[in-house]
Formats: C-alpha cells, sequence, structure tokens
C-alpha cells in the first residue's frame, strides 16, 4: 500500500488534512448550507476534535481525508475522505467528499470523487468503496452515480436514513479501462 498525502487533478491541488487547515474545516462545519447533509453544524472545538481524529486515521491506515484546493487561486474549496466505516459491513472504507457552498455545481466533487477511487484502487489497494447519504441529497447520489457507484440499500447512519452505494475494484477497472477518462 502507497499512502498518497498529495495529488492534483485538473482544477484541484490535495492535500492530507491536519490543524492547519482549521480555519477551513470550522468555517466549512458552520455553513447549514454545507451540514445539512453533515449532520449538522459543529464548533470550532468540535472541529478540531474531528481534525485530530483525521491524523489518527491517516497514522493507523495511511489515508484518510485531503484539502482540495483550486488550482487557480490556490483557496480551499472542500475536503475529499476515504476512512474506515462500519456503515456498508464490518471494515468498509468510504469515500466521502464536501464542497464548499459557494463552488456547488461545478464539477469538482465528481473531479475529485473520481481521483479518490483511482488512490483507493491503484495506490492504497482496496477492492471496494462504500459512499453513502441523505436519502434527499440528490447532488450527492448524482455525483456517486457518476463516478460509478451503484446504489445498494438504504441504511441508517447518525440515527437518519440514508442510502449505500458501493463500487468494487474489478468493477471500476472494467468500467474506466483502468483509467479515470471514463468519468469526464
Amino acid at each position: 500500500m502507497t499512502s498518497i498525502q498529495t495529488f492534483s487533478t485538473e482544477r484541484l491541488d490535495a492535500h492530507r488534512g491536519g490543524i492547519a487547515d482549521l480555519d477551513f474545516v470550522a468555517s466549512m462545519f458552520d455553513d447549514p448550507r454545507v451540514t445539512a447533509t453533515l449532520g449538522g453544524r459543529r464548533d470550532r472545538e468540535q472541529t478540531r476534535d474531528a481534525i485530530s481524529r483525521w491524523d489518527a486515521h491517516w497514522d493507523a491506515r495511511g489515508f484518510g481525508p485531503w484539502i482540495l484546493t483550486d488550482r487557480t487561486t490556490q483557496k480551499p474549496v472542500g475536503w475529499l475522505l476515504l476512512h474506515t466505516t462500519e456503515t456498508g459491513g464490518p471494515n468498509s472504507v468510504e469515500l466521502g467528499w464536501s464542497i464548499a457552498a459557494d463552488r456547488w455545481r461545478e464539477g469538482l466533487a465528481s473531479e475529485a470523487a473520481g481521483e479518490g477511487i483511482r488512490i483507493a484502487f491503484r495506490d492504497v489497494g482496496l477492492h471496494a468503496l462504500v459512499t453513502f447519504t441523505l436519502v434527499e441529497n440528490e447532488p450527492s447520489r448524482r455525483v456517486m452515480e457518476k463516478v460509478g457507484f451503484t446504489y445498494d440499500t438504504e441504511v441508517e447512519h447518525a440515527g437518519l436514513p440514508h442510502v449505500l452505494y458501493r463500487l468494487d475494484r474489478t468493477t471500476w477497472e472494467q468500467n474506466t479501462m483502468g483509467t479515470t477518462d471514463g468519468w469526464e
């Protein structure tokens, strides 16, 4: 397994998220438009605790959250994460993302997710991924389907109804012929 702490796409640069990103992450967790699908707002201390968990996950697993920045402006625009979860079954790994509300509908989530899938399967060596969102979160569901995930079932996560999607490496390889070109 290779730990990929930075990556770039056509429009995004990404780096391992950490305490240096506290101001940006706190602003995301303070935006009710963003947190409406993330289980509600979090204060600065809760955000600091979340970032500490991110660091521990990176140290233990070799992957975790990345902060996404606009390649042109170098301003943060969101995050992408790979992390372990029990949602989807024991030892599942989730691909998740959040984009700043002012940057929604630009295709940044799909661009980042496509690269996250490539990293998960090619570099980290995972065999399957899950992703999930609130049932009513149609924009995220569209991103999930666009990057190759397929609907599996409804689940409860954090006490709320969610939809669970799955993608395995074999299906991804067959659909993309091993490249991310198929997602454009």
